[in-house]
């Protein structure tokens, strides 16, 4: 049934060697440049993945910094903002003291000024009652001078201010 020929074996043998070598040479090359080629494009891509993936990372942590610094420097601000309201506020308040402290001043000294031009007035209208009274006792006997005189150091020996 089956017969073994060694020549057959051999040229077999033989046969698939050439094939091999045929095929290594004009197959097997361009076959192994392409698999090259692309194990090189796919690396190339893997890189460029990966150095995006690092470049987004990097605009993360910047993006993260700058959000960090514009929330410290928007609460430093409003710190500010409060401060500078604060004082503006206690300046506020110490002036409208101050307006009404010297509003006080200016009425109490309007107040004494009209006490004064009202007691100089009484004076006046009580020394001219005693001098009219005066002279309608003594009926003219004294000067006008001289009886003011009189009622001016009256009024001094009781207390009462000129």
């Amino acid at each position: 049934m089956l017969e073994f020929d060694i020549w057959t074996i051999a040229f077999s043998i033989i046969n698939i060697l050439v094939l091999f070598l045929f095929l290594k040479k004009f197959l097997f090359g361009r076959i192994q440049n392409i698999m090259d080629q692309r194990a090189a494009a796919v690396q190339a891509d893997l890189d460029q993945a990966k150095a995006s993936k690092e470049e987004a990372h990097q605009l993360r942590q910047q993006y993260e910094d700058t959000l960090s610094g514009a929330k410290q420097e928007a609460s430093t601000i409003i710190a500010n903002a409060r401060t500078a309201a604060k004082e503006q506020g206690n300046q506020i308040t110490e002036q409208a003291q101050q307006e009404a402290s010297r509003m006080i001043q200016n009425a109490q000294k309007e107040i004494d000024a009209e006490r004064q031009n009202t007691l100089a007035g009484a004076q006046k209208e009580i020394a001219d009652l005693a001098l009219a009274a005066a002279a309608k006792l003594v009926e003219g006997k004294m000067d006008d001078a001289e009886n003011r005189n009189l009622v001016d150091a009256f009024l001094k020996e009781e207390g009462v201010n000129s």
